[in-house]
This record gives structure tokens, sequence and C-alpha cells, in this order.
């Protein structure tokens, strides 16, 4: 069936037009942003497709060379498609006009639409200023979703080119378990042997997922010292 055959009021565009976007299912929407079918397949077969291989969440995964090899997708419709799921990553930022990040929750919703999408792991390092704001961010990201290492020396780098006066940790497990582990634990504690050295502090490091996080902060894991190895080991042992 042709998207033409279909009756006005089932069409997508007229649909949205109509009912508005919520009105939509998660295949029209997609059908939208393509725009058009091929002979062979409707624009809704082509989103259908696309859907079955990958989950909403994945979509932004695809990557240019990626999708000019699905059947239907040249390359004006995959700089659309791509220019769309960056323009939704940006529009997820949860904005301060000046952030004071003073707290946990705050920290974890200025970087939530760095994080929310990612499929591997990813560090964040929030340089901030005596009031506790931003004054430089830094992400690393790693190549798989179980493995990344802090890059402390470009840290500590930018950390003094900027006069920061704290810095704060974020990263993330794309699993959604966000206890630290004892590796987590053990570079922090390192880390933040070097920052007091040098008069910076580390206030947090979040461990985050799409819709959660823990602060080591919060957990006291920031002013125990010797004690970190410990408490890594139950912290671990919990995990499972």
């Amino acid at each position: 069936m042709n998207i033409k055959d279909l009756r006005k009021d089932d069409r997508p565009r007229e649909r949205i037009a109509q009912f508005g976007a919520k009105a939509l299912s998660d295949t029209e929407l997609l059908a939208i942003l393509i725009g058009s079918g091929t002979k062979e397949h409707t624009v809704l077969d082509i989103a259908s497709t696309i859907l079955k291989e990958y989950s909403l969440s994945k979509l932004k995964d695809l990557t240019y060379s990626n999708l000019l090899k699905i059947k239907g997708i040249k390359k004006a419709k995959a700089c659309q498609l791509l220019a769309c799921f960056e323009l939704a990553r940006r529009g997820a930022r949860k904005e301060k006009k000046h952030p004071s990040l003073e707290t946990a929750e705050e920290i974890y919703n200025y970087i939530y639409h760095e994080i929310y999408l990612e499929s591997n792991e990813i560090i964040i390092a929030i340089l901030l200023d005596c009031k506790l704001r931003p004054i430089k961010t830094i992400v690393e990201r790693g190549n798989s979703s179980h493995e990344i290492e802090i890059p402390v020396r470009r840290i500590i780098q930018e950390a003094l080119d900027v006069k920061a006066y704290g810095i704060v940790l974020v990263h993330n497990h794309p699993s959604g378990e966000v206890d630290a582990s004892i590796a987590d634990i053990e570079a922090t504690q390192e880390l933040n042997d070097i920052l007091m050295s040098l008069n910076i502090l580390l206030l947090d490091h979040l461990v985050v997922s799409s819709s959660e996080y823990f602060s080591m902060n919060e957990h006291g894991l920031l002013s125990l010292g010797m004690e970190y190895n410990l408490i890594g080991d139950t912290l671990e042992k919990n995990t499972h």
C-alpha cells in the first residue's frame, strides 16, 4: 500500500496537523522525519523497519554511514535525521541562567543532556568557581559500555588553567546500575589526593544512569580516606 492510498485522516502529516504530535505513534513520528518512501516501500514501512532494529533510545547511536545502509535512506534524509537527534539531545539540557551546583540533584540535572542517551561510558568533569558555578566542562567518551579511565592529567591541567576552586566528577553506567564499584572509589580517592595537594576541592563524584544517580559525597565516600577499600568491597558485594 502506498502512503497516498491511506485515508487522508490516517496519513501522518495530516494527523499531526489535526491532532498534534502526541497523538502519533513512534512509527508515524519517525515517518514524518524521513519524509518519503521508495517505489518498493512506503515511508511507514521504512520507519517501522528501523524501529524493529533500533529502539527509540538507540536511534541516536545511528551514524551517518549506518543510516545510509538502511533501504530508503539517502544522504539528505540521513543528515536530517542526525540533525534531529542532536537537537533532541541539546533540548534535553536542564539549564539555569547562572547555575550553582550545590547539590547532587543540581549536578545531575545540569549534565543530564550529556548522559541520558549514551550507550558507552563517559566521564564528565565540571570545573567550578568559588560560588560553585561551572567555569568549564570536560567530557571524555569511552569506547565501551563498561570501562573508561579518568583523564587525570587533562582535568588537572585545565583546572589549573582556569583557576578552578573545585571539581565535580560524573560518570555513567549504561547498564542502569549506579552503585559505585571498587575501581570507581579507588580512582576517585587517587584524584582527590592529587587535587588536595593543589588546593583544589573534589566536591563530588556522581555515578549516574538515565534515571538515577549515586553521590559519593552524600554517601560520605569523599572523606573516609583509608576506609575507601573496605566500603568499596561492601558496595561491590551489594551489587550482586
